[in-house]
């Protein structure tokens, strides 16, 4: 797959600046602020892989008493909607068996993964949810002030949080790659046009 080779050579504040785009507050950010608040929520995640003392994730997550579930779904790629994995207040993380099965002979093709296990990834990618709320970081703040008409309000942006999470992951796990590429694989072989359309869309990010 070409545009493998070519999403590895992506940098981190490209996949920042895709992350933060999903955000369905994006447009409200003042185009001069974007660049900062991308920087900051990387720093966020690269602190935040030194809070865990343990050095297996799956260590923490006994000690903390957070519980991983993984479930099952059937999967279509007709109007297709997925969640690879996800995190759920105060102490539940979980992750998409199937999505892992179906995509493990492709997976296992790509060297760059180096045989990394794609579940430690989405574990570490959720772990961080977890730390943002036990320590309150940054990224769960309320980072945008903005107004509608007459009323002034602020927001936290979720944008942010994935781009710490996927930032702590890769601290965490000393991978050479972001771990949102895990979305173009995983999703290849269940829905290969939506695959393709993510990688395009990452592509295109200056």
């Amino acid at each position: 797959m070409d545009q493998i080779n070519q999403l590895l050579q992506i940098s981190d504040l490209q996949i920042g600046q895709f992350l933060l785009m999903q955000d369905h507050l994006y447009k409200k950010i003042p185009e001069n602020e974007r660049l900062k608040l991308i920087q900051q929520a990387i720093e966020c995640g690269r602190r935040a892989a030194g809070m865990i003392p343990a050095s297996d994730l799956q260590d923490y997550c006994w000690q903390e008493k957070i519980e991983v579930e993984f479930f099952e779904e059937a999967l279509k790629s007709d109007n297709f909607r997925y969640v690879l994995a996800e995190f759920q207040l105060p102490k539940h993380i979980r992750i998409n068996q199937n999505l892992v099965d179906q995509s493990a002979s492709f997976v296992a093709e790509q060297k760059f993964l180096q045989g990394q296990q794609v579940t430690e990834i989405l574990l570490a990618h959720e772990l961080y949810h977890y730390l943002e709320n036990k320590h309150q970081l940054f990224t769960i703040q309320k980072q945008l002030n903005y107004q509608t008409g007459p009323f002034k309000r602020s927001a936290h942006l979720h944008g942010l949080s994935e781009i710490a999470a996927m930032t702590f992951a890769q601290e965490s796990l000393g991978l050479t790659f972001s771990p949102v590429l895990l979305n173009v694989l995983l999703l290849q072989p269940v829905a290969p046009d939506y695959s393709y359309a993510m990688a395009k869309q990452l592509l295109a990010i200056d």
